[in-house]
This record gives structure tokens, C-alpha cells and sequence, in this order.
């Protein structure tokens, strides 16, 4: 090892395989086979609409779409950090021990973005997975406490992976039907959660996503837990989220504690 590099944590975790379908939240399927109807329809009535020329729209849509994908990928490479053996080994290793664990063929390419938001993000670029983690959310892992919370948001979107949230149809779904969206980030709490073995790590990391690292040793989590129980005992929380993406903090918080 170059002696003039700062060494990353070691992320030890248990070897324990862990099969992502068992932890899908109830509700999925439906949702998934209502998401499937409703787009089936959208192009049945795209299809009456313009006597079948609309269709023609869908796979020069995906030629297109391939196309920018693949200058993505070479946009991405040439502006973030690749992790890899030699960039970041340690993160590389945590991630090949969870694509073993998770039965995954492969593990996903994984960059470091500079960006001043605490976040990261699986998706499919071409024929590659990837998993974008803003420095930000690296850097307020490893300060928070426990370093092994970057572990549990890493573990996260490799889950979405391994369910294939990442592939173009069900990419669609997601993007067009939010309360699949939010099913899925609960299951892919519920497989990172396994993943990383130990409670206070994932209770650790939802911290850091909702406060940032500043104010993490200063919370009283009793009264954070009291909080999330309220917040998911109240309807209208869930009703809140109708037009989002992904579940509110305290709700995903309370939920992978309650599974």
C-alpha cells in the first residue's frame, strides 16, 4: 500500500447469504401487476390514437436511450472516482461480499460523485450496473459514529439490483408510479438491513440521511423512535407522500424497525 494514502475503514460485515425476494414489502406484487395494466393501457390507447404509428415511438425511444446511456457511462467514468481493487479497496471489498451474499452475477461499478447533498443512487447505464455515491453521504457515514453506516446505504442500492428496480421496464414503473417506488425502498431498507447484520448500524444510517453528521451524536434516539412511531401511527404521513418517490425518513425508519 502507498504509504501516502490515507487507508479506508475496513467494513467488516457477517458472511451470511441473504436471498432479497424474502424481504419484498407486502403490497408489491399488486402494485407491480396495477403498474404493468396501467402502461399496457397507455399503449393500447397510444396504438387507437394514432392507428398503430405511435407505437413506432417505443423502440426508437430505446434507441435513443441507449445511445445517451452509453455517453453517460463515459461522461461518469471521466468525472467521478471509480471505486475499485486499487481506488477505495476497502468499499470494492464490501461490495463483492454483499453481490456474494445477494447472488448477484456481478458487482456493480461504483463511483464517487462531488455533489453537496447526502444521497446515492442505483441505476442501469447500457449494460452496466452502477451505483452512484455522492461523497457527501461517504463522508457523513464515516463520521457519524459508526462507519460502518456507508455499508448499509452501499447495501441498499445494491439491493435494488439484485430485485432488478434497475432495468428499463421497471425503471419506467417506477418513475410513473410513485407508490411502487416507495414499496420498493422500504424492501430495499428490509435487504440492506439484513446485509449489515446489526440494527444500530441501519438505525445509524437513516440518521445520517435525515440529520447529516453534525447533529448525529447530539439526537436522543429514544425520543427519535418515539417520534417515528407517531409518525408512522399517523395517515396522514402515508397520504403525504402521494406525489414522492421514496417513503419519509421517520416512516422507513420505524418500518425496517417493525419488520
Amino acid at each position: 500500500m502507498n504509504p501516502d494514502i490515507t487507508p479506508f475503514p475496513v467494513l467488516q460485515f457477517t458472511d451470511t447469504p441473504v436471498d432479497p425476494k424474502q424481504y419484498i414489502e407486502k403490497g408489491t406484487g399488486a402494485a407491480k401487476a396495477f403498474g404493468y395494466v396501467f402502461a399496457l393501457i397507455g399503449l393500447v390507447i397510444l396504438a387507437a390514437s394514432t392507428f398503430g404509428l405511435g407505437l413506432l415511438a417505443v423502440p426508437l425511444g430505446l434507441a435513443v436511450d441507449y445511445f445517451n446511456r452509453k455517453k453517460a457511462m463515459a461522461r461518469l467514468k471521466g468525472s467521478a472516482l471509480e471505486v475499485g481493487p486499487d481506488q477505495l479497496p476497502e468499499l470494492h471489498q464490501c461490495a463483492r461480499s454483499f453481490a456474494t451474499r445477494l447472488g448477484m452475477k456481478e458487482v456493480p461499478a461504483i463511483y464517487v460523485v462531488e455533489s453537496n447533498v447526502i444521497n446515492a443512487v442505483a441505476m442501469r447505464i447500457g449494460s452496466r450496473q452502477v451505483i452512484i455515491l455522492i461523497d457527501d453521504v461517504v463522508d457523513s457515514c464515516l463520521r457519524s459514529g459508526d462507519r460502518r453506516a456507508i455499508g448499509f446505504v452501499l447495501a441498499h442500492e445494491m439491493a435494488h439490483h439484485a430485485l432488478g428496480h434497475t432495468g428499463i421496464v421497471q425503471g419506467f414503473l417506477f418513475q410513473t408510479f410513485k407508490k411502487l417506488s416507495r414499496l420498493n425502498e422500504f424492501t430495499c431498507d428490509a435487504v440492506a438491513r439484513a446485509l449489515v447484520h446489526e440494527e444500530s448500524v441501519a438505525v445509524n444510517a437513516l440518521l445520517v440521511l435525515l440529520t447529516g453528521p453534525q447533529l448525529v451524536p447530539y439526537v436522543n434516539r429514544a425520543a427519535l423512535l418515539r417520534q417515528a412511531a407517531e409518525v408512522a401511527a399517523d395517515k396522514n404521513s402515508a397520504k403525504s407522500e402521494s406525489t414522492l418517490s421514496h417513503p419519509l425518513m421517520l416512516r422507513r425508519l420505524q418500518r425496517m424497525l417493525t419488520q
